[in-house]
């Protein structure tokens, strides 16, 4: 069997209320020429299930030794077992528009200079409701310009050179902030864009004060890291000193119960356009009546 195109790499862990959706959002895209490699870490609940009744041969789920290991230690274990040219993220609870993959691989064929290729999302609640749109920028410059507060491109809607994933591997120790902290890592040595079109449904539940905080921390250690000349330096110092501005608004506005959801967040305000688009997309991956059952789903214990 001939190697496919792309690779999406998903991690999963007790994602039974949201693995439905995300996975037919995959079955239904109008590019083919791909494999899904699933890595199950450490679900305890319905997850593996709901795995089973997706029987399509081009997608591999992989029960990963070990218990539960963290997203950045499966993303590294589906970049090894990856056989695309490309490899694509995706996360359990988002929902991939039916053109994204074949958009990004367009773009991606026709600029080999492009080591990562991102693109626009809506950001949405459980139950659909669009909430806004996460602010991206199209150019490497752009999307680099702050590295000292992070770099506008959603995890999730990646696609990139499996060459660039195997040079840059996410840092197995982190348990927050894994792709900013990869990001910052390589862009000095790398050609970052995105696509300004919405092609991913990205789910924004609540995120605690003390969760967002352990990511600032963790980017700000990864800063002070790489200060090893006069400009890396100024950009440590300049990342401590925002970052701990922004948690000290957070922890204050918390305390004094004045915290709201729009507060920490920067997203901006989805059209009616795009909210009508969304609304198809999400009607069409949660109805009830579609069918997914095609072909055995091979297995790994790898």
């Amino acid at each position: 069997m001939a190697d496919p195109l792309v690779t999406v790499a998903m991690s999963v862990h007790n994602a039974a209320s949201t693995l439905e959706p995300a996975l037919r959002s995959i079955l239904w895209q109008t590019f083919s020429d791909w494999e899904l490699i699933v890595v199950d870490d450490g679900s305890t609940d319905e997850t593996g299930l709901i795995l089973s009744q997706f029987n399509d041969a081009r997608i591999r789920v992989v029960h990963g030794a070990g218990g539960q290991q963290g997203l950045a230690t499966r993303l590294n274990q589906c970049i090894e077992l990856a056989r695309g040219r490309y490899i694509a993220r995706m996360d359990a609870d988002d929902v991939a528009y039916p053109e994204r993959l074949e958009r990004q691989v367009r773009y991606l064929e026709a600029h080999p200079d492009i080591d990562l290729l991102g693109h626009g999302a809506i950001l949405f609640k459980e139950d659909g409701q669009a909430l806004g749109v996460y602010p991206a920028a199209s150019e490497h410059e752009d999307i680099c310009r702050r590295p000292w507060w992070g770099f506008p491109l959603a995890h999730p809607t990646w696609m990139g050179k499996r060459l660039w994933f195997t040079r840059h591997r996410y840092r197995d120790e982190l348990t927050k902030g894994q792709d900013q902290d990869l990001l910052l890592r390589s862009y000095r040595v790398s050609c970052f864009a995105a696509l300004p079109d919405i092609l991913l449904g990205y789910r924004m539940e609540g995120v605690s004060v003390w969760k967002s905080g352990r990511g600032r921390m963790n980017y700000c250690r990864q800063l002070v890291a790489q200060g090893r000349d006069v400009v890396s330096a100024l950009t440590a110092v300049r990342g401590l000193l925002t970052h701990g501005l922004a948690l000290g608004r957070d922890v204050f506005l918390d305390l004094t119960g004045s915290m709201s959801h729009r507060s920490r967040q920067s997203f901006q305000a989805a059209s009616d356009e795009v909210c009508t688009h969304w609304q198809l997309v999400w009607s069409r991956v949660t109805s009830k009546d579609m069918v997914t059952v095609e072909s055995p789903i091979p297995r790994s214990d790898n």
